[in-house]
C-alpha cells in the first residue's frame, strides 16, 4: 500500500506556488506578453521555445513537448519523487502536508469514487449551464434580455460570462434531465432541484421536488480550469421581498467561500492590467468586462475569505477594491482589509460618489471616468484610519474607540517600515501617542490575563543590597554634552538600606553632586530639581543645605547628617560622601548642568514608563481612565521634546 498525499493539499499547493518564481531559479525568464519565455531546460535549443504561463500555472515546450506544473517541473530538474516535490514546495508556500498514511484499497476506492463524482457533477453543470443559457435566449427569456438591455450589457458579454436564464418551468427542466441523461439526484447534489416537505412523489414533475432557481437571471461560477462549480441567481425586481442574489448551496463541487465570481474571464488582463480590480455585484463584473475592464471579480455577496484573497492574489497581488457608495460596501471593504494583510498584500481602494455602484456610474460617465477613479485609489488602510477618525468623537473615549477599530488590521503589517509609518499617522489622526498605539498592538498579540493568553511579564525590582542602575530610562545621557572624565557610581555601593529607598541612577548622581560639591544646591534649587528628591531624609538634607549656601555660608556635611534622624537616608548620603570625586572642580558647573538635564530627563521618561504601563492595564477596561493618562503622557512627551532642544542647543 502506498502512502498519499490529500488532493486538497497538492491542489493547495499548486495554487500557493509561484510558478515564474520557481522555474526563474533555473531559467532566465523573459516576459512576452501574458507569458514568460525562455531556453528549455529539458533540451539543448539556441532560441527560447520554452513558456510558462502564470494564470495556466503551467510550462510548455514547443520544442520538446515537455509540459506540466510546479510540482512535476521540481521532479523532473531537482530529481525529486512526487511526495519530496510536494513537501518541499510546501514548506515554501506555507502549506501544511498532513502525515502521510498508507492508503488502503478502500480508500483509494473512495478517492476514486470522490473523483469520480465530482467529474460527473462538473458535467452535469455544464450542460445545465447550456440549457440556461438557451432558455435566456429563447421564449421565455424575453424579460430577461430586456433586462440586460437596460442595464447595457451586450449579447457578447452575457455569453461571455454563460449568462442564462432560470424559468422555473418543471417540466421543461424535467425534460432537459431526459434529454441528456441527467438524474434527479444529481440535481439534488448540486442543490439546483430541493426535495419536497411531504416528501417525494413519483407521479408529479421532478417527483414532488422544488427548484431552486426560479424566475432569475443566472451567473455561472467559473474555476480557474473553466468548469462551472455553482450559480448565482439574480431576481430582475428589485421590489420583491425575497434575496435579490440567491447562491448554490455547499455541494461537493462548490464552496461559495472558495470561489471568485469573474475569476475565469479575468486570468490574461488582470495580469496584462497590472491590476485585479474587486466589486461587490456579479452584475458589475459583467457590466465593466463589456466595458473593456476585463480584470474585475467579485467575492459574491460574502466577506472575503483567506481563500478567495489568495484567488484574487493568483490574478494579481496589486488589488483594488471599489467600495459601493453606502454603508454596506465600506463595511464590506474594511473586513476584507486583513486576509488581505494576512496574504501579503496591502490592497488599494476607491469609494464610489453619491451612493452610485460601478455599473451606474459607468452608464452615467463613462470608463474613461472610473478607470481614472481606480488610479486615485488610496491604500485601504490608510482609509480605514482616515474613516475612524471621522465617525468617532474627538475626545479620548472616542479616539481609543477608534484605534480599536484599527489595530487589528495594523497588527497584521509584517513589514516593520510600514508599521512604523502607520503607527506615525495614526498618532497624527488619531491624537493619541506611539506609546499607547503600541501598547494596544501588544494586547492584540498577547491578550491580557484572563483574556486567554499568558501573563504579563513583569520586571524584576532590584533588591535592598544592590547597587543603584544606569540610567534605565535614558542611557544615552550618560554621554550628554559634558564630553569631560565623569566618574560613575561604583557598583560596589551598596547600602543597607530597603528597598523602598531604591534610587534611580540619574537622582543618585545628582546627590553626589551635592554632596561633594554643596554649593551646587543653590544652582539645583534655581532650576527646580530639588523637586525630583521625594525620600523625606533627602528632601530634609536638601533643604538643611540649600538654607547654607542660600545665605553664602559652607555647609557642614557631617553636622548636617549628623542632625537628620534619618538612619536610612544618613548611611545612603554617607556612602555618597566616601566615593571619589565625580568630577574635577574646574568643569563641575557645566558637568552639573548636563546631571540636571539627565535628571530631569530621566524622571520624565520615568513618568512615561509608569503611564504606559498604567495605559496598558486599563486600556480595555476603563477607556476614560485610559484618555486621561494619555492626556497626562502627552504632557510628558512635550517637556521631553523641550529638553531635547535645550540639549541639541548646548551640544551646539
Amino acid at each position: 500500500m502506498g502512502a498519499l498525499i490529500p488532493d486538497e493539499t497538492i491542489a493547495e499547493v499548486l495554487e500557493r506556488t509561484d510558478l515564474v518564481a520557481l522555474i526563474g531559479r533555473h531559467v532566465n525568464l523573459k516576459k512576452a506578453g501574458s507569458l514568460y519565455k525562455g531556453l528549455c531546460p529539458f533540451h539543448d535549443e539556441n532560441t527560447p521555445s520554452f513558456t510558462v504561463s502564470p494564470t495556466r500555472n503551467t510550462y510548455h515546450c514547443f520544442g520538446c513537448g515537455a509540459h506540466g506544473h510546479s510540482i512535476k517541473f521540481l521532479m523532473e530538474v531537482g530529481a525529486r519523487s512526487f511526495p519530496e516535490a510536494v513537501k518541499e514546495l510546501a514548506a515554501e508556500c506555507g502549506v501544511e502536508v498532513p502525515e502521510q498514511r498508507p492508503e488502503s484499497p478502500e480508500d483509494r476506492q473512495k478517492r476514486e469514487e470522490k473523483k469520480s463524482l465530482e467529474r460527473r457533477l462538473l458535467d452535469a453543470q455544464d450542460a445545465l449551464t447550456g440549457y440556461y443559457s438557451d432558455q435566456l435566449f429563447g421564449p421565455s427569456g424575453d424579460r430577461a434580455r430586456r433586462y440586460l438591455a437596460q442595464r447595457g450589457l451586450s449579447r457578447r458579454s452575457a455569453e461571455a460570462f454563460r449568462l442564462g436564464w432560470a424559468s422555473g418551468d418543471k417540466r421543461a427542466f424535467s425534460a432537459f434531465l431526459e434529454r441528456h441523461q441527467l438524474t434527479l439526484d444529481d440535481m439534488v447534489k448540486l442543490g439546483v432541484v430541493m426535495e419536497p416537505n411531504e416528501g417525494w412523489t413519483e407521479s408529479r414533475p421532478l417527483r414532488g421536488g422544488y427548484l431552486r432557481f426560479r424566475e432569475r437571471l443566472m451567473f455561472p461560477v467559473v474555476d480557474f480550469r473553466g468548469d462551472v462549480t455553482g450559480y448565482s441567481g439574480r431576481i430582475l425586481d428589485n421590489n420583491k421581498k425575497i434575496a435579490k442574489y440567491m447562491n448554490s448551496p455547499e455541494s461537493p463541487v462548490f464552496t461559495k467561500g472558495q470561489q471568485l465570481y469573474g475569476a475565469f474571464t479575468a486570468r490574461s488582463a488582470a495580469r496584462k492590467a497590472g491590476r485585479v480590480v474587486l466589486v461587490e455585484g456579479n452584475i458589475d463584473v459583467v457590466a465593466l468586462w463589456d466595458k473593456g475592464l476585463e480584470g474585475t471579480v467579485a467575492a459574491m455577496g460574502t466577506a472575503l475569505t483567506p481563500e478567495q484573497v489568495r484567488l484574487v492574489k493568483r490574478l494579481n497581488s496589486n488589488a483594488v477594491c471599489v467600495m459601493d457608495g453606502d454603508a454596506a460596501g465600506e463595511k464590506a471593504a474594511f473586513s476584507s482589509l486583513e486576509p488581505f494583510l494576512d496574504a501579503g498584500i496591502q490592497p488599494r481602494a476607491v469609494m464610489m460618489p453619491d451612493g452610485s455602484d460601478p455599473d451606474s456610474f459607468v452608464q452615467a460617465n463613462g470608463i474613461e471616468a472610473f478607470n481614472a477613479l481606480l488610479d486615485s485609489a488610496a491604500p485601504l488602510m490608510d482609509i480605514l484610519i482616515k474613516r475612524q477618525a471621522d465617525i468617532h468623537p474627538d475626545d479620548p473615549p472616542g479616539r481609543l474607540a477608534a484605534l480599536r477599530e484599527v489595530v487589528p488590521a495594523l497588527s497584521k503589517l509584517t513589514d516593520a517600515l510600514s508599521k512604523d509609518l502607520y503607527i506615525s499617522q495614526i498618532e497624527t489622526q488619531l491624537g493619541l501617542s506611539s506609546e499607547i498605539i503600541r501598547s494596544a498592538l501588544a494586547e492584540v498579540k498577547s491578550p491580557k490575563p484572563g483574556r486567554g493568553g499568558p501573563p504579563l511579564r513583569q520586571e524584576p525590582r532590584p533588591g535592598p543590597n544592590r547597587a543603584p542602575p544606569p540610567d534605565y530610562f535614558y542611557p544615552e545621557a550618560q554621554n550628554g554634552p559634558y564630553t569631560g572624565k565623569l566618574e560613575p557610581i561604583p557598583e560596589s555601593f551598596s547600602p543597607s538600606i530597603p528597598e523602598s529607598f531604591f534610587l534611580p541612577g540619574y537622582v543618585s548622581q545628582i546627590l553626589v553632586f551635592i554632596v561633594q560639591f554643596p554649593f551646587l544646591a543653590q544652582r539645583m534649587h534655581a532650576t527646580g530639581c530639588h523637586k525630583y528628591l521625594t525620600q523625606p531624609g533627602l528632601i530634609a538634607f536638601f533643604h538643611s543645605l540649600y538654607g547654607e549656601v542660600s545665605v553664602g555660608r559652607t555647609p557642614n556635611i557631617d553636622q548636617i547628617l549628623s542632625g537628620l534622624g534619618d538612619p536610612q537616608a544618613t548611611a545612603y548620603l554617607r556612602g555618597l560622601q566616601a566615593l571619589p570625586l565625580i568630577v574635577e572642580s574646574e568643569v563641575v558647573e557645566t558637568a552639573f548642568d548636563d546631571a540636571m538635564l539627565r535628571l530631569q530627563r530621566g524622571a520624565l521618561e520615568a513618568d512615561r514608563s509608569r503611564l504606559n504601563r498604567e495605559i496598558k492595564g486599563v486600556f480595555y477596561s476603563n477607556p476614560i481612565r485610559c484618555a486621561e493618562l494619555n492626556e497626562e503622557l502627552n504632557r510628558v512627551r512635550a517637556a521631553l521634546s523641550q529638553l531635547s532642544a535645550v540639549s541639541a542647543k548646548g551640544a551646539g
